[in-house]
């Protein structure tokens, strides 16, 4: 089952649902469109299929979409918490790069100089 604005509305304060929208749920349904595309992109960067019914990606199109809506009435910080929760839960579906049973990684030791400036 597709996600709906009725399920977003639960997810946030009457009230603030109704200063966003104004009494346009158009407002919720393009948030929705737009949480779809970007999961829908981050799940197949990552070779996840797609699927509304996985509680991660429902979850994440959720906080994207509230955060769409949240840009929309100009509150930036609480959309910003919003993009990182659903970051947050987009984060562990990202398959590792592994090389001989090790996450790959490289670090590299600072140095006191860099090109003569201190």
């Amino acid at each position: 089952m597709l996600i709906d604005i009725y399920e977003l509305q639960d997810c946030i304060q009457a009230e603030d649902y109704d200063a966003i929208c104004r009494g346009d749920d158009a407002v919720a349904e393009e948030s929705l469109e737009s949480a779809r595309a970007y999961v829908g992109l981050a799940a197949e960067k990552f070779g996840v299929e797609y699927d509304e019914e996985d509680p991660a990606l429902r979850l994440a199109v959720k906080k994207w979409a509230l955060a769409q809506m949240y840009i929309f009435a100009a509150e930036w910080e609480t959309a910003e918490r919003y993009k990182s929760e659903c970051n947050e839960v987009l984060t562990p579906l990202a398959p590792s790069a592994e090389t001989g049973g090790k996450i790959f990684s490289h670090t590299t030791p600072g140095s006191i100089s860099w090109k003569g400036y201190y």
